[in-house]
């Protein structure tokens, strides 16, 4: 008979008094009733067995109050250590990703919207800053007399741009009709086939401009401003220009802003300003008191054109009495009375130059030609690193104008001195290419010969000191070429009677220092064999 134990229920040997799964004690009795059926309710009572000797029987070991008994195993079940089970991530619900995108979203629209209102308020207050600065602050004229400044805060400005940006095609208001100032008493007259020779300095050599008037009517003065190739200071070709503009002759009697720029993106007619002279207002500020109040035109390129730059200040007079200015006059060399004036400059109210390239504590210099019906301004210099890396300077080195009967200069110098010395022949920058100004000294030359059958001459080129010695004589020595050639194809004088030579910069003449001695130290001598 098969006696299991009464705590666990597992299998037990007949004779076990404990369990070997779960160590409960067996007691033969329970062990026993462990296996007897129940008795039957109406059966009678069975009869007890016979009472074996008595047995001592050891006390059951109480287990501790924590002990738990293990489950039951089966027999054919052994233990395998498996590796602890990885926990899960939790999957965050797409409805935060998207309202944390969300959040994002408006949090980059609120601060782009604050910072539009910040910028248009920055504006705004520029601009009202700007139109009291300029209804407060009157221009000056050139006698120092207040000006309104009214007129020009609201001409020609777009809605929203305080500076105009002015273009070739604007229309322009036509001049008043007024007279051009009374040349018939002027050193040097500005009238039509006049040719004043500016020269402007940079890093590769001098480049000599060439400005020409054109007519002078009732109204309006008309001159061409020619430029020739050349290479500017950071090595690039900047290809040769020829500009027509126009001043209203009412503005060489009274304008007080001056300009020397010339450009394709200007209008052809500039109100307000006078160039290649002061307005006789101006010349009578210097005369009665020494000093004038005087602006300066220039231009800033932008993108959809140009835009005008000021800057103005007052000139005072340096040496109480006039000096004497080296020049050039109808291809001689002549000495005129200047006179000599200074003083400081800033840049005017709005700019529309970055800040960082708005100069200020202009040094200003001015030689002007102390002539009343002529005030020609020879040099014109504005030291500021921003001007041209500080070499800013437009000065007149040579004047040409029509006399009634010409005297061939030249042809005396040579019948007298056997050499004779001119300016009047003009090349391209930096080359032996003659410029369509030398024909009027080209004429001279051969109508010396002509004249004179008998003579033979020598062109000799010289240069100035710019570009190495080797460079020099090289272009002196074609450039020499150059005209003697032209005299043979377009003048017909025999190429027997011409020789040709070259001296580079080795026989100067003055100072290869200065602009005005560099431009006369580039010149053609003849000389009489």
């Amino acid at each position: 008979m098969n006696r299991f134990c009464g705590l666990c229920g597992n299998a037990l040997e007949p004779e076990a008094r404990f369990c070997p799964a779960c160590g409960n004690a067996v007691p033969p009795d329970a062990a026993q009733a462990a296996v007897s059926a129940p008795p039957s309710p109406t059966s009678e009572p069975p009869t007890p067995p016979p009472t074996p000797p008595s047995i001592p029987i050891p006390p059951t070991p109480e287990p501790p109050s924590s002990y738990m008994p293990p489950a039951a195993m089966p027999v054919s079940y052994s233990t395998v250590n498996l590796p602890p089970a990885a926990p899960q991530p939790q999957r965050r619900s797409p409805l935060f990703k998207l309202l944390a995108i969300a959040l994002v979203l408006i949090l980059v629209a609120g601060l782009a919207i604050l910072a539009g209102i910040l910028y248009v308020g920055y504006r705004v207050g520029q601009k009202a800053t700007h139109a009291v600065r300029t209804l407060s602050q009157a221009t000056t004229g050139p006698s120092g007399t207040p000006r309104n400044p009214l007129p020009g805060l609201l001409a020609n400005h777009a809605p929203g741009d305080d500076i105009p940006t002015l273009s070739a095609s604007a229309p322009v208001a036509p001049c008043p009709p007024a007279p051009f100032p009374d040349q018939k008493a002027a050193r040097i007259p500005l009238e039509p086939h006049t040719v004043l020779t500016n020269a402007w300095g940079i890093k590769y050599g001098d480049v000599e401009l060439s400005n020409e008037i054109d007519s002078i009517d009732n109204s309006i003065f008309t001159a061409t401003s020619t430029a020739p190739e050349y290479k500017d200071d950071s090595g690039k070709v900047a290809k040769g220009t020829s500009n027509t503009n126009q001043n209203c002759n009412a503005d060489f009697h009274s304008a007080g802003t001056f300009a020397t720029v010339n450009s394709h993106s200007l209008p052809r007619l500039l109100h307000d300003v006078t160039r290649t002279r002061l307005s006789d207002a101006a010349f009578q500020a210097i005369k009665e008191s020494g000093k004038v109040n005087l602006r300066y035109m220039d231009i800033w390129f932008v993108r959809d054109g140009v835009k005008p730059t000021y800057e103005s200040g007052t000139l005072t007079r340096v040496e109480p009495n006039d000096v004497d200015y080296p020049m050039i006059v109808n291809d001689q060399r002549v000495t005129l009375p200047v006179i000599h004036l200074t003083g400081t400059f800033e840049t005017e109210s709005k700019d529309p130059r970055a800040e960082s390239d708005r100069p200020t504590h202009i040094g200003a210099e001015l030689f002007v030609l102390d002539d009343a019906p002529d005030p020609l301004v020879l040099s014109w210099r504005l030291r500021h690193p921003s001007f041209h890396a500080g070499n800013f300077r437009v000065e007149v080195v040579k004047i040409n104008f029509p006399v009634a009967k010409p005297d061939n200069v030249l042809e005396q110098q040579l019948t007298q001195e056997k050499r004779a010395v001119t300016y009047g022949i003009y090349f391209d920058f930096a080359k032996a290419t003659l410029k369509p100004e030398s024909e009027p000294v080209l004429k001279e030359i051969a109508q010396a010969l002509k004249d004179n059958p008998d003579w033979k001459l020598t062109v000799e080129g010289h240069t100035d000191n710019i570009g190495g010695d080797a460079y020099n004589l090289d272009l002196s020595k074609r450039r020499a070429l150059a005209v003697k050639e032209a005299l043979v194809a377009q003048y017909n004088i025999a190429p027997d009677r011409l020789a040709n030579d070259g001296f580079g910069a080795s026989r100067p003449v003055e100072s290869n220092d200065t602009l005005e001695g560099r431009a006369r130290n580039r010149r053609v001598e003849l000389v009489r064999q």
